[in-house]
């Protein structure tokens, strides 16, 4: 028995005993290997399938980006061009002191919602408006910029209803107003408290006028707010201020009215004096406080280094500034000889005495004014110690006077707290009021923007960066859509998936050299080709298709009409019979036969011949020197195909033909639309069908495997034919290694000698 013939036994899932025992006996990892290689090998596809489908549109890829490309140009040449100004500030949480003041708002510095509160109102309508006011924008050629005619043209009703003008007016501050908000973006400087203030604007010069103004008007609006909290302090110590003014009054009356009522005045001769003598006291006590605070603020400002040069004293100090411009001429002169002399010579050594002894003289003359400021410190101390003695004493005096009048000491302990109080408040008012003057901002202008030469929209690189994305997205929905609406196959996976059936072959389009040259000539040729390579190896396919080998009868049929199967069933005949079998080609074709023409074989009785029962196929058969098989053309069309062939001769015949011949090759008809495939299909042994690639629709082909299923036929398989690489999108996979190697060792294959040699063993047989 042939050992081809031997079923091998296997389990549920294709494999055979031993190797489903293994797997499972064993602790064999091979299994979760192969699932990753298989995973890997998938995904290497769908990349290769994704790049394939991009070389088959290349042209629709590249018109759609260079198109895309095109329109972005345009579209950014005609594009309004928006210009931008920046002008960097900086931001302190807190503003520097010089000293400390009443009204101080607090310390900021833990604030996390700062910087936020100050980015918003920069961007505030408040802030707007001032810039608008400051830069008369409603008034100037600011207006055409945004879209909004000047104002200096005529209005129809300006003259005439004056309520309009006023109203139009106030449109077009609103306008500039938001044209200034709208143009203005905060970009805060990472790591640090530097911000921008961008101002975008179609005319340079007023993106740049109105950043600058922005920065400015900031400054001065956070600035008018630390002003205006000193303002509030004031104007409350001012309310206090007239208060206990009237307090004092009507204290002052009472005492005087209370002193008259009771004679105290005219019993007492020394009181008057002695009050006056107090308040006289108390005066010269408040004056002297103030002067000595003011002399320690000085004397204070003195003792730090960093600040004794710009102590107004030092400043406008008649002799240091003569000192400062000797050591200048001196110092220009010695850098003027320096160039020529080194500084040991006795001359530079001279100028750099008299440079140290200006120097010394500066300092000697600083250390002066800070001694006099000293001793004004220390005098007014002195003096306001004595005068709180003087103070003390005095009050004591006038208690011990008063004790015999409670009430009127009662009234005139009253006066004199009322007049403290009102004292204490007066010098607190006057300090606010200096300190309101001499206090910093924590905003200030790093750098003032410049007008801008080129614009910052539209951008050229951007928007070109977005048309060819657009670009590619278009061509990438136009792919998308080209596939699904293209319902062909156009891969063996494909068929594989779709079909149920196995592709035993893919043949690669005949490209011919000329008009006249078939594909068939070309297999036989030149049988290094890539063509002829894919019919061996449809071969191979088909001996390693059954159990039993290659079936014995071989109906090759197609969907329809010109697919190619004609050519492939005398391509497949011819490489059998290079194997030496006994091959033959029936054209079973009995509406359109080709096979006779594409031989050169005359086709006078044929198959049509032997079914009529006009004669015996033994005598109508022909050999094919070209191809190197015995052929039964069609014979003459006849007008009942489907019933000749669905008789029992030609069941017989092809019974008879495998009992004699190695192997029988049918070119049959195309099912589709006809009887005559479905008919042959049941009573061969294997059918094979031919889908042409890119071409025959798919619906096509599953009602053609529906009617040969329904006609219970043995289907083999699937032979993709006509199988264009590049057109399917495929090419870097298939078509890869067709005709590689081949040209040296031809007796492997079949040629040369070894070919006679099967030639004289098929002619002896």
């Amino acid at each position: 028995m042939n050992m081809r013939q031997l079923p091998v036994p296997s389990d549920a899932n294709g494999l055979p005993p031993s190797a489903t025992a293994r797997s499972l006996d064993l602790p064999y990892r091979g299994g979760e290997t192969f699932e990753f290689e298989r995973d890997q090998g998938q995904r290497r596809a769908n990349i290769l399938k994704y790049v394939g489908l991009v070389l088959k549109h290349k042209l629709l890829v590249l018109s759609c980006c260079i198109g895309a490309l095109f329109l972005g140009f345009v579209i950014t040449l005609m594009m309004t061009k928006i210009y931008t100004a920046s002008t960097t500030v900086k931001i302190d949480r807190v503003a520097p002191k010089v000293v400390k003041s009443g009204a101080d708002s607090g310390d900021l510095g833990n604030d996390p919602q700062f910087f936020r509160t100050q980015y918003e109102l920069i961007k505030s309508r408040a802030l707007a408006e001032r810039v608008v006011t400051s830069l008369n924008l409603t008034q100037s050629e600011f207006m055409p910029v945004i879209g909004v005619a000047s104002s200096a043209d005529p209005s129809p009703n300006a003259n005439d209803d004056p309520d309009a003008a006023v109203a139009s007016q106030a449109q077009r501050r609103n306008a500039a107003i938001q044209a200034v908000m709208g143009g203005l973006r905060v970009q805060p400087i990472p790591m640090s408290s530097l911000v921008e203030i961008r101002f975008s604007s179609r005319d340079p010069q007023w993106a740049q006028k109105i950043s600058v103004a922005i920065a400015e008007g900031y400054e001065r609006f956070t600035l008018d707010r630390r002003f205006g909290v000193s303002q509030h302090a004031r104007a409350f110590l001012e309310e206090r201020l007239q208060q206990l003014k009237l307090k004092l009054q009507d204290s002052e009356k009472q005492l005087i009215e209370y002193a008259q009522k009771e004679g105290v005045v005219s019993t007492e001769e020394k009181q008057p004096y002695s009050t006056a003598n107090l308040q006289a006291i108390q005066g010269a006590l408040s004056t002297a406080i103030a002067e000595r605070l003011k002399a320690e603020q000085v004397w204070q400002l003195a003792q730090s280094s960093e600040t004794s040069l710009s102590l107004p004293q030092v400043a406008t100090d008649a002799i240091i500034q003569a000192a400062r411009m000797r050591i200048a001429t001196l110092q220009a002169n010695y850098q003027e000889k320096l160039a020529v002399m080194k500084p040991a010579f006795p001359e530079m050594v001279a100028l750099r005495s008299q440079i140290n002894e200006a120097e010394k003289q500066i300092r000697a003359q600083i250390n002066a004014i800070k001694t006099t400021l000293k001793i004004q410190y220390e005098t007014a101390l002195a003096q306001e110690q004595a005068l709180e003695k003087e103070r003390d004493a005095a009050r004591k005096d006038v208690l011990d006077q008063r004790g015999r009048s409670v009430e009127y000491t009662i009234l005139a302990r009253e006066v004199d707290t009322a007049r403290s109080l009102y004292d204490g408040l007066l010098q607190q008012f006057r300090e606010l009021s200096v300190v309101a003057d001499i206090d910093t901002n924590n905003v200030s202008i790093i750098d003032r923007a410049e007008v801008p030469r080129l614009p910052e929209k539209p951008s050229l690189k951007i928007n070109l960066a977005l048309a060819l994305l657009l670009g590619l997205m278009a061509a990438v929905g136009a792919v998308g859509v080209i596939e699904a609406l293209d319902d062909t196959f156009k891969s063996p996976e494909d068929m594989e998936e779709r079909l149920g059936l196995p592709v035993l072959g893919i043949m690669p389009k005949f490209k011919g050299a000329s008009a006249n040259e078939t594909a068939l000539d070309a297999v036989l040729a030149d049988r290094t080709s890539a063509l002829a390579e894919a019919y061996r190896s449809l071969r191979t396919a088909l001996q390693f298709s059954t159990e039993a080998g290659v079936p014995k009868v071989l109906l090759v049929t197609s969907a329809r009409p010109s697919e190619g199967k004609s050519t492939a069933s005398a391509a497949l005949a011819a490489n059998f019979a290079q194997l030496g079998m006994r091959v033959l080609l029936i054209d079973a074709d009995l509406r359109n036969a080709s096979l006779h023409r594409t031989l050169g074989l005359e086709n006078t009785t044929g198959l049509s011949t032997v079914l009529v029962g006009a004669g015996e196929a033994v005598d109508l058969v022909k050999e094919s020197p070209k191809l190197g098989v015995t052929c039964l053309t069609s014979g003459p069309l006849p007008p009942n195909p489907a019933e000749l062939l669905h008789g029992p001769r030609m069941q017989a015949l092809l019974s008879k033909a495998a009992e004699t011949f190695d192997l029988v090759v049918v070119d049959g008809p195309p099912v589709m639309g006809l009887a005559d495939a479905p008919v042959i299909a049941s009573i061969v042994d294997g059918v094979v069908l031919v889908v042409e690639a890119a071409k025959t629709r798919r619906g096509i082909v599953v009602d053609a495997l529906k009617r040969l299923h329904f006609a219970r036929a043995r289907m083999t398989g699937l032979i993709l034919n006509k199988f264009d690489a590049k057109q399917a999108g495929y090419g870097y996979g298939y078509g890869y290694g067709y005709g590689y190697g081949y040209g040296y060792g031809s007796e492997l294959y079949g040629y040369g000698a070894p070919k006679q040699a099967l030639d004289d063993r098929r002619a002896k047989a």
